[in-house]
């Protein structure tokens, strides 16, 4: 299964406690940035105790939130049916306590149980975190050693081989000491003058041993030489076959280069012949839809002329009215300016009068004093009415005024409505001819757009069948995967069978259903365990594991009987079962079995129901809360935990396979049938554009219908204001008669008063008045006090700047509308002017689309012919290639052979050296260093077995004549050789002894680093021409090592070749390039040591749309566990399951939303 959920509690951006999960076989977390997706990667990280500098923060204290005072994480993880929560748990002074399964243990003993699981904490074998792609794709050689010697454990080998070699460094020189003295002591007793027989005998027993060894070296140095002249031999065979298959290689690799460019050639014709079949298509379509539209274009035009005319009419009324008015008011102008002229006149006149009686000023004054006091009433009467005349000459000009600016205001609206009329006909002729228009294309077009409509919904059909036939597809591969790996375990059953009597064989081969209505339920119920094997006893089960692991064959889980023990049943079940009736059975009464097995079958199905439907195990579980697994007859699970899985797809039953190349070739018909309705739909394309057309008339129409709804109304209002206007006229008018009939009889009044004042003027201003100036009195006083000059003059400036205003006003209308005019016009002759040719023969196309289209199908005939006879050129080259890396590999292993033979070699000269052994050179005295060829081998005649025997005699004699000797030497030279060649000896011992224990440490750490190397290199191959493989070609990687015989002093180097490319190390790609072979390399470690999950942060970032679909595809295909952080819906939309991940804006915290896709 692999990490079940995890459970956090106060962890960084968490607050409170979180399940997260349940995990499925391919789960993505999503989410957007900043919201706490990565925050669960470090909470794994953080609860399986790998170093802070991974967590994101200073140190433990950091990781808990700022509101709470502890933080905890929970993983339950489960691998080959063992289920463990492992929690590591910190408080505020940054304490960490680890739990597995609750109970409370050190770091050491957490840390076993992890790693036990294959989680490797060092490594960090199934994290990969945000940069890691990129940080171990730039890695140098000997970085790329350490990760391998992590990956493979062989580091924890590294402080003992480091105290190994210095133990045998340290011991050979301690024996390169006692050499020396024992050098010295020999040269003391070769000077001394007398030798006893003693000495003498134990001289020659050392020169007899001296020689012995001598022969003993003699013979390892000629068995070595023998067994490296065997690898020299060898090497020259695999170099001579190598360099024969790299010839063929050679010559491979240049007929596969020229395939490859010819099938480009032909695919870029094939594409250019296709893009000028679909450029030719567009083309056609065009004109077809064009021959369409041709006549309603006519149309369009004539009416948008007609309208145009109408319009450029409508506005030339209006400039000719504007251009009366104009006149009008410059002739009101010039009338108005030939009264002011008057009016100077007069004033002058008046001036000019007044000052020429201006010396009888005093006498006028004086009888005008007179005057007053004789008809003073009569003249303030005067007054009165006069003061009456101005107010009603006032009333009289306002009434003028108004009814003036009422007729012009009625004339305003008259024109207007006139114009608003004019624009209306104009919009319904418009609107007509839309409407025509839009019902003659529909008339053409209505059969052809129901043929257009069918192809549309046919494709979303063909799509939609098409997407379904997809992920058919990816399911029954990773099914067939799965299927993959049970044969391996039915072979392995059947090796075992064979080599094992207590081998029984696997559960679903001993149980057998009793109706087939159960068979999806069982498999459902079973599980994992229908493919573990029932034993005897636990020392079979031990004996077949080790077979296995010795076979390096596919993990498996053993039920050895002896050990399964009989449990009670839960109390309860029998009632349940007795109140459902037939509805509910025990698992185990759904099966035969033979009687043998019946403990295996009890413990598997103990307390596990199968219900008829999914009302009855809900009862069950929820409504009556029996702590009981239930299974529905469609293989809905209800565990006893209560978490519900969906089962009953079709994948889950055994008996049921699905055919594949069925399927392949039903999606290359659908295919077939797309790109046919594409060409018909092409065809047809014209009709799109005729619906686009005669939508966007339908918007104009109810436009322009918007627009003639506005102008009645406007229309309307306008009358409304006319009769308005004219009630106002009439009133004004009325008005204005009873102010000039009140008027006439005040003047009637003014005149009688006026003729009495003037008979008494007369008489008072006789010899005065007349004079040549002034006819009388009152009109010598009306020019005197006149003062209607001023306000004339005033009211006749007033008058003219707004006739000025209105002219200038008048003249930019005219001129905006010449403007408005002149473009109309413009657009007229436009619009007159016929463009293209409506009747242009179509034949021409069609029979250029027709050669196009048979062009094109040669080509793809020719491509696919060169495409077959590509892919076995490529297998042949495949094939050459896998046989040159298995001589390379020889060579390589030779290689190594041999210099751990030179080694040996140049160990046994340097033990001759030191003891002294003279070697025999053939043809020349030995001198110096000696080279194993120049060895004369002749004088060897015993066995190495005998020499040894001897040997070890004469070391006895040695030993037994020592205490003669050391009595009988006076100055202990001989005894002090004794001593010194028993110390020797002892140190020679423990320097062989420590430097076999250092090979041996160095062997099994070489084995453990190799054997992850040369699983890992065999899997990168596979798994990277996987993920870049196209349809002609594929990549290529592979491993190399700097030292074959301690890879772990110097480096790996990680070569690619890239589809298309040359050969280069994974540090020179591009990103892309080198995410998908880190990726490969990442994969490729867990064929070597798979953990029970795989944790992945954004690895996808730097990926494209087809790299991204390889990677899934490759994840679908597998059997591990993977839980990927993502934000492209490329890759999420293929998981099983999703956790969403999402901050909310209150609380200032992260929270999880989680959707299983498989149920």
């Amino acid at each position: 299964m692999g990490l079940e959920r995890i459970e956090v509690e106060n962890f960084k951006s968490y607050v409170g406690r979180h399940v997260i999960g349940p995990f499925d076989r391919f789960t993505c977390i999503i989410g957007p940035n900043g919201s706490g997706k990565s925050n669960i990667m470090d909470a794994v990280t953080f609860c399986l105790g790998i170093g802070a500098r991974h967590l994101r923060a200073s140190n433990a204290k950091g990781l808990i939130n700022s509101k709470c005072t502890h933080a905890s994480v929970t993983l339950y993880i489960e691998l080959d049916g063992e289920r463990k929560g492992f929690k590591r748990h910190v408080n505020n002074d940054g304490r960490s306590l680890y739990f597995i399964d609750l109970e409370n243990v050190g770091y050491e003993r957490f840390r076993e149980a992890v790693e036990g699981m294959n989680l490797l904490i060092d490594a960090r074998n199934f994290l990969v975190f945000q940069g890691d792609v990129n940080a171990i794709g730039s890695m140098m050689p000997m970085e790329l050693t350490r990760l391998f010697e992590e990956m493979s454990g062989s580091i924890k080998l590294k402080e003992v081989y480091e105290e190994k070699q210095r133990e045998q460094a340290k011991a050979v020189s301690e024996c390169s000491s006692l050499y020396e003295e024992k050098k010295e002591v020999m040269s003391r007793m070769k000077e001394a003058e007398e030798v006893r027989e003693q000495e003498g005998m134990f001289k020659r027993l050392v020169e007899r041993k001296h020689e012995i060894q001598k022969e003993i070296v003699l013979h390892e140095l000629m068995e070595r030489r023998s067994r490296r002249k065997d690898i020299n031999d060898e090497v020259i065979r695999l170099e001579l076959e190598s360099k024969e298959v790299q010839e063929l290689i050679d010559s491979k690799e240049k007929e596969v280069e020229m395939y490859r460019n010819k099938i480009n050639e032909i695919r870029r014709e094939y594409f250019e012949v296709d893009a000028l079949m679909s450029k030719e298509k567009e083309v056609v379509a065009e004109r077809r839809a064009w021959k369409y539209e041709a006549e309603q274009e006519r149309e369009k035009r004539r009416i948008l002329i007609v309208e145009a005319e109408m319009e450029i009419k409508s506005k030339e009324e209006m400039i000719n009215g504007k251009r009366r008015e104009i006149d009008r008011r410059r002739k009101e102008m010039k009338g108005i300016e030939g009264e002011y002229a008057e009016l100077c006149k007069e004033e002058e006149e008046r001036r000019r009068r007044l000052g020429s009686v201006k010396e009888e000023k005093e006498v006028i004054e004086e009888k005008e004093k007179e005057l007053l006091e004789m008809c003073g009433e009569d003249k303030e009467n005067m007054n009165t009415l006069d003061l009456e005349m101005f107010s009603h000459r006032m009333m009289r000009d306002d009434y003028k005024r108004k009814v003036k600016e009422l007729r012009e205001k009625d004339e305003e609206l008259k024109s207007k409505i006139k114009e608003k009329k004019v624009i209306r006909g104009n919009t319904k002729v418009k609107i007509d001819a839309l409407e025509r228009s839009e019902v003659e294309l529909s008339r053409k077009i209505l059969h052809h757009e129901e043929r257009y409509k069918r192809l549309v919904s046919e494709e979303k059909q063909k799509n939609e069948e098409l997407s379904w036939i997809l992920g058919e597809i990816l399911r029954i591969k990773g099914k067939r995967r799965i299927d993959g790996r049970r044969s391996m375990i039915v072979s392995t059953v059947e090796t075992l069978k064979g080599m094992f009597p207590g081998v029984y064989g696997r559960v679903v081969d001993l149980v057998e259903p009793t109706q087939n209505k159960y068979e999806i339920g069982l498999s459902v119920l079973l599980g994992r365990h229908s493919q573990s094997v029932v034993v005897d006893s636990e020392t079979t089960a031990m004996s077949c594991i080790n077979f296995i692991k010795e076979k390096r064959l596919c993990k498996m889980t053993f039920l050895p009987i002896q050990n399964i023990r009989d449990g009670d049943e839960m109390r309860g079940i029998e009632d349940v079962i007795q109140e459902y009736g037939g509805g509910v059975r025990r698992g185990v009464d759904t099966i035969r079995y033979d009687g043998r097995y019946r403990k295996v079958m009890s413990f598997l199905l103990k307390e596990k129901l199968i219900v008829d439907n999914l009302e009855i195990a809900r009862d069950i579980c929820y409504g009556k809360g029996t702590k009981v697994s239930v299974c529905t007859l469609d293989g809905i699970y209800i565990h006893g935990g209560g978490y519900l899985i969906s089962g009953g797809e079709i994948g889950r039953n055994k008996f049921q396979e699905e055919d594949l190349d069925e399927l392949v070739k039903r999606r290359t018909r659908i295919l077939d049938d797309v790109r046919r309705i594409q060409d018909s739909k092409n065809d047809l394309s014209y009709v799109e554009i005729c619906k686009e057309r005669i939508e966007m008339w339908r918007r104009s129409r109810a436009m322009e219908m918007e627009v003639m709804k506005d102008l009645d109304i406007c229309i309307e209002e306008l009358e409304s204001e006319v009769a308005e206007n004219s009630k106002l006229l009439k009133e004004a008018e009325e008005s204005l008669r009873h102010v000039l009939e009140e008027m006439e009889m005040c003047e009637g009044k003014m005149k009688e008063l006026r003729q009495k004042v003037e008979e008494v003027e007369c008489s008072l201003f006789c010899g005065v008045f007349p004079n040549a100036w002034f006819k009388s009195f009152e009109e010598y006083k009306e020019a005197r006090d006149c003062e209607s000059f001023e306000l004339k003059r005033m009211e006749y400036e007033s008058v003219r700047g707004r006739i000025e205003l209105r002219i200038g006003t008048l003249e930019r209308e005219v001129e905006g509308l010449e403007k408005e005019i002149r473009v109309l016009r413009e657009r007229v002759e436009e619009l007159r002017v016929v463009e293209g040719n409506d009747g242009e023969d179509m034949s021409e196309d069609t029979s250029e689309l027709a050669i196009l289209s048979e062009k094109r199908k040669r080509k793809l005939e020719a491509f696919e012919k060169a495409r077959d006879e590509f892919k076995e050129i490529n297998e042949e080259f495949k094939r050459l290639m896998g046989k040159k890396n298995e001589l390379d590999q020889g060579i390589i292993y030779c290689a190594s052979a041999k210099e751990r033979i030179e080694e040996e070699i140049k160990n046994t000269l340097s033990f001759a050296v030191l003891e002294e052994i003279e070697i025999p050179c053939a043809g020349r005295k030995c001198v110096g260093k000696v080279s194993i060829d120049e060895i004369d081998f002749s004088g060897l005649e015993r066995s190495v077995e005998e020499l040894r025997r001897e040997l070890e005699e004469i070391n006895q004699k040695i030993s037994s004549q020592a205490p003669l000797i050391r009595v009988g030497e006076k100055d202990g030279d001989c005894s002090r050789y004794v001593k010194i060649s028993a110390e020797y000896e002892r140190q020679k011992a423990a320097a062989i002894s420590a430097k076999n224990e250092f090979n041996e440490i160095k062997k099994r750490r070489t084995h453990i680093f190799m054997e992850c190397f040369e699983k890992v290199n065999k899997e990168l191959s596979r798994i990277y021409k996987c993920l870049t493989m196209t349809e002609t070609s594929e990549g290529n990687a592979y491993l190399a090592l700097e030292n074959t015989s301690e890879p772990f002093k110097e480096g790996v180097r990680f070569h690619l070749m890239p589809p298309n490319k040359r050969f280069r190390e994974v540090r020179l790609l591009s990103g892309g390039e080198r995410t998908m072979a880190v990726l490969s390399l990442l994969f490729s470690f867990h064929a070597y040591r798979p953990a029970p999950f795989y944790l992945f942060d954004e690895v996808d970032s730097a990926l494209d749309k087809a790299n991204v679909s390889r990677i899934v595809s490759f994840i679908i295909s597998s059997t591990a566990q993977f839980i990927l952080i993502t934000l492209k819906p490329s890759l999420f939309q293929h998981g099983d399951g999703l956790v969403g991940v999402y901050k909310d804006p209150h609380e200032d915290a992260s929270k999880i939303l989680t959707y299983r896709l498989i149920e």
